[in-house]
């Protein structure tokens, strides 16, 4: 995997993927090869975040299913460039920082971005990673991308995807997407000051009400809704306070579905950050990210009208093939007909590996934003991100 022999690589995939049971196992692999992905002409390098949302995409189908998803990632990972980071190594590298209290080698992690010092912000997350938990290093570098979210929110979408990464690998060879993230941040964070984010003691008095936010942002009243995303994060249900946002981001995804896949990622991030960090983050995205909000009528499902299953799903495939008939009624169809959201998903994921894709990064990043958007969302509401992003996809 990480050579550039397509040839051989691709033959032994095709032996292996005989047996299911393969599948976990390759693309664990994936997850650890590519986030070495390392590409001096590109600002912001996809490699890592491709794989990463191809994963989550193969874990809506179960073997054989998505089987042609994860032959196009393994031919994928084979045209990338890539960095010679090992566990063995950033173990290593990690191990010969000094010992420091976690506060000190934070602070230090933020200088050496700031000054592009990426093998010392590689060597500071994996220390902090041994020291006290991927999941630490994680929330730092996260925080961090706080401090500029980026173009088109890549800075966000690459410190989550790398953190998750970390997050299944686990130690030691979670520590090579650690490694990997110190070096992208320092590049694309570099000269950029930290941004100072209000630490709240308690969730104040706003009423942590879903409903009512997505009522207020309707009518276009924000005088109220920084206090109810306050309140939603220190309840703990920082995740739930996107559901408007997500619904925003679905009927506008924006160029190559960028805004649904920053508010994805936003979501993602949630569960490394802390109360009034998602208080921060959701405030920000509300006013900046998308400037209507609801869920468009027309997209509401009817009344349930049983229907063979098979003939509605056959018809959901010619969608995904031809565009015809439209995504919007195929998916309407299968829901009303009580086609579980689950097979839906899975269907749309085992039928990639047919698609001619010219984006293939923003393509399998998008589909996945859409695809879990739609999950999150529940069977009532899936059909706008899915009418929307498959009417646009692929790429």
């Amino acid at each position: 995997m990480p050579t550039f022999d397509h040839q051989k690589g691709i033959l032994l995939f095709d032996q292996l993927a005989k047996d299911p049971a393969n599948a976990a196992p390759i693309l664990q692999e994936l997850l650890l090869v590519v986030s070495n992905h390392d590409d001096p002409q590109l600002h912001t390098p996809h490699g890592l975040l491709t794989i990463q949302a191809g994963r989550d995409l193969l874990r809506l189908t179960r073997p054989p299913g998505g089987l042609g998803l994860l032959r196009f990632l393994v031919l994928y990972n084979f045209s990338l460039q890539k960095r010679a980071v090992t566990s063995v190594g950033a173990v290593a590298e990690a191990r010969a920082v000094p010992a420091a209290s976690r506060e000190e080698m934070e602070r230090a992690y933020r200088r050496v971005v700031h000054d592009k010092a990426g093998a010392k912000a590689a060597a500071l997350l994996g220390r902090i990673a041994l020291d006290h938990g991927v999941e630490t290093s994680a929330h730092l570098a996260i925080r961090t991308s706080l401090d500029d979210l980026g173009r088109l929110g890549h800075n966000l979408a690459m410190a989550v995807g790398y953190a998750e990464a970390a997050a299944t690998l686990g130690l030691p060879r979670g520590l090579v997407p650690l490694a990997n993230l110190g070096h992208v941040q320092a590049v694309s964070l570099q000269g950029v000051r930290p941004v100072e984010i209000p630490e709240f003691l308690d969730a104040g008095d706003g009423k942590a009400d879903v409903a009512l936010l997505g009522r207020l942002l309707e009518d276009w009243d924000f005088d109220r809704v920084e206090a109810i995303l306050r309140a939603l994060a220190f309840e703990g249900v920082a995740d739930q306070a996107y559901r408007p946002l997500l619904i925003a981001a679905s009927a506008d995804p924006g160029f190559l579905g960028h805004t649904l896949s920053e508010a994805h990622a936003a979501r993602v991030a949630s569960r490394y950050l802390t109360p009034s960090e998602n208080a921060w983050l959701l405030w920000k995205l509300y006013r900046t990210l998308t400037t209507k909000f609801g869920y468009p009528e027309f997209l509401r499902l009817g009344e349930p009208e049983p229907t063979d299953h098979r003939s509605v799903l056959a018809a959901l495939e010619s969608s995904l093939r031809y565009k015809s008939p439209p995504a919007e009624e195929t998916v309407r169809r299968s829901l009303e007909a009580g086609v579980p959201l689950d097979e839906i998903l899975a269907a749309v994921v085992d039928f990639y590996g047919q698609w001619t894709v010219g984006e293939k990064e923003h393509t399998i990043s998008c589909l996945n934003a859409v695809l879990q958007t739609a999950k999150f969302l529940g069977k009532d509401e899936a059909l706008l991100p899915l009418a929307i992003g498959l009417s646009k996809l692929p790429f």
